[in-house]
């Protein structure tokens, strides 16, 4: 008897210390169920799972639709300055080919209508590039650096700035057109206004002309205009002045509204829906009302805000900025709140080492954009840094375009343009030797001459 009461406590212990050490177990699986990310209902072995910290990630934004795709015309790609496109950028990006110039190109390309990439250099000439082959089809003097992206008009008629203070255009093949004197240096990129007339400025003024390049009226600010304008549906224009101000200027060249920042606006405005976005050298993003010029938020980024906003996917507003601690920022378009930054390092400590690069947006809501250690990146949408291109050792301030599907464009400081993309061809120099013999190029050195200049007639 005593010994089955032996037997018998020994069996109730056991079965106790089985049943704390079950509790324990279970207890310690549904704190680990409540902490995991997912419940595995799976009897196999558990296997490591590499994933960001997405508790640390704000909730990513619903995405609006890309655009419809096609060639870009004009600075920023679109009306309000977005950036946005409708083509893809390529997983895989590789130099297909480099076409010397020069000196520096600071412009963003555009494409003309039969399909030829048309570009501004610091050397002075306007040039047409055939991007298939990488080849120079002409060339037109204009005699100063070109600062500005041109403008390609419905008919094929490129326009563009130089700081020969001057505006000109060419034809398809770049035969002069038009050209008209102007105050001062004209290095903002120009824009067309529904009605078919432009908006341009040069020094301190804001021109507007018809696409002769008659003039329709000027506005005089009291400081330089390095900002390059946006024309809104209505006509009004938004430009950003050396004065700490932006403007909206009506139709007819009277200023509807400013608005207040701390230091110059040379950054260009971008617009989505009621409320325009632009950086400044107070070192802040600015939104305000389009309407009225009403502040909705201003937000602090540590350094000049020099180049256009992108207006991503999801509605975040991203700029690059310049030192002490350059970096490349999102904001939430309708709060301002920081979303996601990424460090840019290898340059000097300063105030004017930075990002001078606009981000394109591709059909994804991906982005690429210049750097100033001479690459070029492509960031996913919650600011993971997709990969890094390097082209050379110069700064890269031109805004990257694509071209068409997997194929970018973009320039660089030491005056070479690259054409990037996954092709499987030799990299190649093109020069202008390489013209193709289908579309005759101008007298070789074609120069903007005098006599082609009308004087301004306002």
């Amino acid at each position: 008897m005593t010994a089955a009461r032996t037997t018998l406590a020994a069996a109730l212990a056991l079965a106790s210390l089985g049943a704390s050490f079950a509790g324990g177990w279970f207890a310690h699986a549904r704190r680990a169920r409540s902490l995991a990310p997912t419940t595995v209902a799976s009897p196999a072995p558990p296997r490591p799972v590499h994933r960001p910290a997405l508790a640390q990630r704000p909730e990513e934004p619903a995405r609006e639709a890309p655009p419809s795709p096609s060639p870009v015309r004009s600075f920023r790609g679109d009306r309000s300055h977005t950036g946005r496109s409708g083509y893809a950028l390529p997983l895989d990006l590789t130099v297909v080919h480099r076409v010397s110039t020069g000196g520096r190109i600071s412009t963003q390309p555009v494409v003309n209508n039969n399909g030829r990439l048309v570009f501004g250099s610091h050397d002075g000439a306007l040039y047409g590039l055939d991007v298939d082959r990488g080849a120079i089809l002409w060339r037109i003097q204009s005699g100063d650096r070109i600062y500005s992206s041109p403008l390609v008009t419905p008919d094929g008629t490129s326009f563009a700035g130089t700081d020969a203070d001057r505006l000109f255009s060419v034809d398809l093949r770049g035969h002069v057109r038009w050209a008209l004197a102007t105050d001062d240096d004209a290095d903002t990129a120009p824009a067309r206004a529904d009605d078919g007339t432009l908006r341009f400025a040069a020094g301190r003024v804001l021109y507007a002309t018809t696409e002769e390049l008659t003039v329709r009226w000027r506005l005089q600010f009291g400081a330089k205009l390095y900002s390059s304008p946006l024309v809104l549906a209505d006509g009004t224009t938004l430009i950003g002045c050396q004065d700490d101000k932006l403007y909206a200027v009506d139709a007819n060249g009277a200023i509807r509204w400013q608005a207040e920042t701390g230091g110059d606006v040379d950054a260009t405005p971008a617009v989505h829906g009621d409320t325009v976005y632009v950086g400044s050298d107070d070192g802040h993003v600015y939104a305000f009302a389009i309407a009225d010029g009403a502040r909705r938020w201003r937000t602090r980024v540590g350094g000049y805000v020099r180049a256009g906003a992108a207006i991503g996917l999801d509605r975040r507003v991203v700029v690059g900025t310049f030192g002490p601690t350059p970096r490349i920022v999102a904001l939430d378009g309708a709060t301002g709140a920081i979303a996601w930054s990424v460090p840019v390092t290898g340059g000097p400590p300063t105030a004017e080492w930075g990002v001078a690069s606009s981000a394109l947006v591709d059909r994804d809501g991906r982005y690429a954009i210049g750097i100033p250690n001479g690459q070029l990146w492509v960031i996913e949408r919650d600011g993971a840094v997709l990969d890094r291109v390097s082209l050379g050792r110069s700064p890269v301030d031109s805004s990257p375009i694509l071209v068409r599907d997997a194929l970018v464009a973009v320039g660089d400081d030491e005056g070479t343009l690259y054409l990037l993309g996954p092709a499987r061809q030799t990299n190649t120099n093109a020069d202008a030797g390489d013209s193709d013999a289908s579309e005759p190029e101008p007298e070789p050195g074609a120069t903007l001459t005098d006599a082609e200049v009308r004087e301004t007639n306002s």
